[in-house]
Parts: C-alpha cells; sequence; structure tokens
C-alpha cells in the first residue's frame, strides 16, 4: 500500500510541537538580539576611536571623536580637530558621523565625558594638552553585563565585558 500523505493527527501533533518549541525560542531569541545591539554598539565605538587613533598618526594631525549633544547615544562624529579643542567647529573636517545607538546607555567619566582626541603621536590628550586617559560604559537596560571601552595614559584602547549590577 502507497503512502500518500500525512494524516490530521500527524499534522496536528507536529503544528502543537512547533508552536511550543517557538513559544520556548522566542524569549530567548529577544534576549539574544538586545546582547548583540549592545555588544555591536560597543565594536562600534572601539574601533571608530582606533581609526581616530590611527588617522592622528597617518596625517600627524591631531583628531578628535566627540558627542555633538554631549551624550554618546545621540551620535558621534570624528574630525580633524585643527584648533585642538575637542569640538567640532564648521571650519573643520568632519570624517565620519555616527547616528544614534537607540535603548543603549553610554557614559564617560571626566576625562571623556564629551570627546576623545588624539595627537600626531597616538596619544590621548585634553584640550589643555594634558594626558586624557578614561573609561566609557556602554550598558542596555535589562542585561547583566556592560562593555567598558578603557582609554590608557598612552592612547591605547582597551574592550572589556563586565557584570553590571544596573543600567540607569
Amino acid at each position: 500500500m502507497e503512502n500518500r500523505g500525512v494524516t490530521l493527527i500527524e499534522l496536528i501533533s507536529t503544528l502543537a510541537i512547533s508552536a511550543i518549541l517557538g513559544l520556548i525560542a522566542v524569549p530567548a531569541m529577544s534576549h539574544f538580539i538586545q546582547q548583540q545591539q549592545l555588544r555591536s554598539a560597543a565594536y562600534n565605538l572601539y574601533h571608530l576611536l582606533a581609526n581616530a587613533r590611527a588617522t592622528a598618526i597617518s596625517q600627524q594631525q591631531r583628531v578628535s571623536v566627540w558627542n555633538q549633544n554631549g551624550d554618546w547615544r545621540s551620535g558621534v562624529e570624528l574630525f580633524i580637530d585643527s584648533n585642538d579643542n575637542g569640538q567640532r567647529e564648521n571650519t573643520e573636517t568632519s570624517l565620519y558621523t555616527a547616528t544614534d545607538h537607540e535603548n543603549i546607555y553610554i557614559s564617560g567619566n571626566r576625562w571623556v565625558a564629551n570627546y576623545v582626541s588624539y595627537l600626531p603621536n597616538g596619544r590621548a590628550a585634553t584640550a589643555s594638552g594634558a594626558f586624557q586617559a578614561g573609561t566609557i560604559s556602554l550598558c542596555k537596560s535589562g542585561l547583566n553585563d556592560k562593555y567598558q571601552l578603557v582609554i590608557s595614559i598612552g592612547g591605547r584602547l582597551r574592550l572589556q565585558k563586565s557584570p553590571s549590577n544596573s543600567c540607569p
């Protein structure tokens, strides 16, 4: 006897099992997507700062990355900082502009709260010329991890992941 299809009971049981597996997978997938959004934002900012340092060295000019509205979440801009103040003026050349990071909290400590500026020798420096070292933290509400971009005295970057108790 030839088998030409499936019975209604086989079809319903297969659909029921698929629905149960789907209900289990959706919350896990949502959490995974949130983790990847945070990870992506951290790596994008890391690569932008690394690019700023490399550009400063290769072009032998001061290059800065600043958050345009005093908030790292609202977007950042990479530019040739010809007047060495850490803020982009209309006369300065913009090299790259990044859009905002929705639902991701990004903040820098005192020395990197508004900008990171690299000298032609690769060191990070404030507008006054003092060395610039600090940490930019990225976290997302509902996740247990945060990323930190640590800028050393010499301007080198380190990206680290650490547990987070809370995210504002």
